[in-house]
C-alpha cells in the first residue's frame, strides 16, 4: 500500500505545523476519507523565541515525520499531498532473561542500544503502546521475523516510562544495598577482621570500617 502526507500549518504565531499520513487511495475525491494512519502537531520553528534560521520549513517536516516512523521520498510541498514510506529506526522484541519468570520487550535504536525494556502486559503491542510507542509493523531492515518495528508516539511518555523504571531500580538498589551493609556490619561485629571482609565483600578495608560505624 503507497500512503502519502500532507502537512499544514497554523494561522496564528508561533505556527504549527500539522502532518498527517494517510494511504494514497484516501486523499481528497478519492471516497470517504478514514481516519490517518500517523498524525504529529509541532511547532514549526523549534528553539523557542530565536529559532535557527536555517532550518527550512521543509526540512522541520522531515524531521518530524521521522520522528513517527515516516520518511518523504518526493519533495515536500506545504499543503500539497507527498509521498511517504515507512522507516524505522526503532525495533522491539519479547526477552526473558536467565532467571526470570516474566516476559519483558525489549526497545533498542538502530545502534544496538537499549531504551527500555517493559514488562509485557497482554501482548507485546499492548505493552509498547501504553508506554508511548506505535506498532508498525513485524520484521524488515534485515531484522528477524519476530522483530517488531515501532516508532515513538509521544516522547514524554516514553520518558516518564524510563524515569518510574529508573526509580523503581534505584528504589531496589538501595534496599539491596541496604542488606549487603548490615551483612557486613554484623560479620564485622562477630569477629571477622575487616581484610578478611573487604576481599569478600570487593570493598577497601575502609570502607569496611565505615560500614561497621554506619558512617556515609
Amino acid at each position: 500500500m503507497d500512503f502519502t502526507a500532507v502537512a499544514t500549518t497554523a494561522q496564528h504565531e508561533p505556527a504549527d505545523v500539522v502532518i498527517e499520513v494517510r494511504p494514497s487511495s484516501d486523499l481528497p475525491g478519492a471516497g470517504s476519507p478514514t481516519s490517518p494512519v500517523a498524525t504529529i502537531t509541532s511547532a514549526m520553528h523549534q528553539g523557542g523565541p530565536d529559532p535557527d534560521p536555517f532550518i527550512s520549513p521543509e526540512h522541520r517536516i522531515t524531521y518530524l515525520l521521522r520522528e513517527i516512523g515516516w520518511a518523504p521520498v518526493e519533495t515536500v510541498v506545504i499543503g500539497s499531498p507527498f509521498a511517504v514510506v515507512r522507516e524505522t529506526r526503532f525495533r522491539a522484541a519479547v526477552v526473558n532473561h536467565e532467571g526470570s519468570s516474566t516476559d519483558s520487550v525489549q526497545v533498542r535504536n538502530d545502534d544496538g542500544e537499549v531504551l527500555a525494556e517493559l514488562a509485557v502486559s497482554g501482548t507485546a503491542a499492548d505493552t509498547l503502546g501504553l508506554s508511548g510507542w506505535t506498532v508498525l509493523g513485524t520484521g524488515g531492515g534485515g531484522w528477524p521475523e519476530d522483530t517488531i518495528a515501532i516508532a515513538p508516539r509521544d516522547w514524554k511518555v516514553v520518558i516518564e516510562q524510563a524515569k518510574a523504571d529508573r526509580e523503581v531500580a534505584q528504589r531496589e538498589a538501595a534496599r539491596r544495598d541496604s542488606f549487603w551493609a548490615t551483612c557486613v556490619r554484623e560479620a564485622i561485629l562477630d569477629g571477622h577482621t575487616a581484610k578478611d571482609l573487604a576481599e569478600v565483600a570487593g570493598v577497601s578495608v575502609q570502607r569496611i570500617y565505615q560500614i561497621r560505624d554506619r558512617r556515609r
